[in-house]
């Protein structure tokens, strides 16, 4: 992996920069408050860290930041991750490009998809590695200490995943065991309650749709008088009475007149039949009435009853769901409750049984763990302590302290920590409570050289990790620093000489007025102007032609370029 190139626009004090990088050590130096922590900030933005308005450039809505990663193993696990979210690449490349509105409302671009932040930091794990004030903060504490242990190895690892995965399904059995463990009170609070429920819904004896069945019954009897009514209507207009004479009757009329007159007018023949046919369809019609008015009752106890039933049943919906359906899945669940419970012991036995079980295996898994760390331990310690000496702590001794399990933990040990003496003949010490902060510094670097961060690939960037560090040790950071560049690209923010000698490339920082505003800038250095920054971090910015003198040997030394120095 390689980052490319960056683009800052309305970043803080930056107003407007592009900066192309490659492969090797990248120093960046300058003066204290240029902007050295604003650039890192703005890199953090490609990693998915929380933007803030505070970042915004006084007098603009929006930063943009934008990196160019190239990498070139496309079916490893980045490409995995890319293809999981639907994000194209080609060539091996990768941009990322983040907007931020001082509103609060902002987007991420990852090769012109967007993407969430949790997506970006995903993928920014396998772009990126930053080491700053945190990480030395992050080594004192014994959950990292873990993290570090248990990737020494492959096999550590597998090991490691399948005791997680064995403690997880103990842990699962366990709150189920305390679940059915609860006192005797609210087991029968519980039983009394799911009793009740049980009972009053059996005992509706509910029916699939039977609410839509009583509504239409009901709503039909509800309008009985209506019905009644309308049929009285229609039978009269049928039959006639004493003062009118019904259609039937009248229609019968009509059909013998035209009868009549068709031996006359053989015309009339055609409409005769054809009232002939209509009296036949009217006196169908009329039949079905008189069938339907006979048929047609009134039970006013029935439809007292039926809403009745159907008050019920709205009543067991308010309590257990909107649908008879609903209500019946409720049932269902409550009749599974209720037995659980019930059966609470016979079920509590078993669990206990598989406690048991699972505990056993998980004690024998954290014995076989603990043979595997103090193996990856003794190499490890052995590694640690030979770039300590490098570093100048020439005594110093570290190691992981590892306590057997007793009680079933999550890491398989009953304790796993850091241990660490700086001095010959002292006893070893938690590494929170004994490390003074050169030494941390130190640590952190040989941690980055040696243990399960120093992967292949990532861009390393190194916040000022060599403070409080200073002449050989300092040669001897250095060179570390540039070892890591064999594995990948590396950054170095720093103040120290001997660090930024090491330079294949140096960038120079600092600050100018622009239109009465101040902005930092960013300057890339020529072979002299890389050692004139040198002599200045020496001696401040008088510079003189010893400074210069040194700042050329100091390159040569870290360098290695011995028949060099002595031109």
């Amino acid at each position: 992996m390689m980052l490319q190139s960056l683009h800052i626009h309305n970043f803080a004090l930056i107003e407007d920069l592009h900066i192309s990088f490659a492969d090797g050590v990248t120093i960046l130096t300058g003066e204290t408050g240029a902007g050295k922590s604003i650039l890192l900030d703005a890199i953090g933005m490609l990693c998915g860290k929380r933007a803030s308005a505070s970042f915004v450039r006084q007098g603009t809505d929006a930063f943009l930041v934008e990196g160019a990663f190239f990498f070139l193993d496309k079916t490893g696990a980045l490409g995995k991750v890319l293809e999981a979210n639907h994000i194209e690449w080609e060539d091996g490349q990768l941009i990322i490009s983040r907007k931020f509105h001082k509103s609060g409302r902002g987007s991420i671009l990852v090769n012109g998809t967007l993407a969430p932040t949790s997506v970006v930091r995903a993928i920014s794990a396998f772009l990126l590695d930053i080491h700053g004030q945190f990480d030395n903060q992050l080594i004192f504490d014994p959950a990292y200490h873990v993290t570090i242990l248990d990737s020494l190895t492959p096999e550590l690892k597998k090991v490691r995943r399948e005791y997680d995965n064995m403690y997880l399904n103990w842990r699962d059995l366990c709150r189920e065991a305390q679940k059915l463990q609860k006192d005797e009170g609210e087991k029968a609070r519980l039983l009394s309650i799911l009793d009740f429920q049980i009972k009053e819904i059996e005992g509706a004896q509910l029916k699939e749709k039977e609410d839509e069945e009583l509504e239409e019954a009901i709503n039909k009897a509800s309008h009985s008088e209506h019905i009644k009514e309308t049929l009285r209507t229609a039978l009269y207009a049928f039959e006639g009475g004493e003062r009118q004479k019904g259609m039937t009757e009248q229609l019968d009329e009509v059909h013998r007149s035209l009868e009549k007159a068709s031996a006359y007018e053989p015309s009339f023949a055609g409409l005769a039949a054809r009232v002939e046919t209509l009296s036949y369809e009217l006196e169908d019609i009329h039949d079905s009435v008189v069938r339907y008015a006979d048929s047609f009752t009134f039970d006013e106890n029935a439809l007292d009853r039926m809403q009745s039933r159907l008050a019920s049943i709205e009543k067991l919906k308010r309590k257990y769901g909107f649908t008879i359906s609903d209500i019946m899945e409720f049932l269902k669940k409550a009749k599974a409750d209720f037995s659980r419970l019930d059966q609470s012991e016979s079920t509590l036995a078993e669990l206990e049984k598989q406690i048991q079980q699972e505990s056993r295996a998980l004690r024998q898994k954290a014995g076989e763990l603990m043979e595997l760390r103090t193996a990856a331990d003794k190499v490890f310690r052995k590694k640690m302590e030979d770039t300590l000496f490098r570093l100048g702590l020439i005594n110093s001794r570290i190691a992981f302290h590892l306590e057997p399990m007793q009680d079933i933990t999550a890491e398989g040990a009953a304790a796993i920590e850091l241990y660490f003496s700086a001095n010959k003949g002292e006893a070893m010490q938690p590494l929170a409570k004994i490390a003074s902060g050169g030494e941390v510094s130190r640590i952190a670097l040989a941690l980055k050289a040696n243990g399960p961060d120093s992967v292949e690939g990532r861009t390393m960037i190194f916040d000022e990790i060599d403070v409080g560090i200073s002449g050989q040790t300092g040669l001897q950071v250095a060179a570390e620093i540039h070892k890591l560049s064999r594995r990948g690209q590396v950054f170095c923010i720093t103040h120290l000489p001997q660090t930024a000698a090491s330079a294949d490339h140096h960038y120079f920082i600092y600050k100018k007025e622009k239109d009465g505003r101040t902005v930092t800038q960013v300057r890339k250095l020529s072979e002299e102007d890389h050692i004139r920054e040198i002599a200045r971090m020496f001696a401040g910015d008088d510079t003189s032609p010893a400074s210069i003198t040194a700042a050329r040997q100091l390159i040569c030394q870290v360098r290695g370029n011995i028949s060099d120095c002595k031109k």
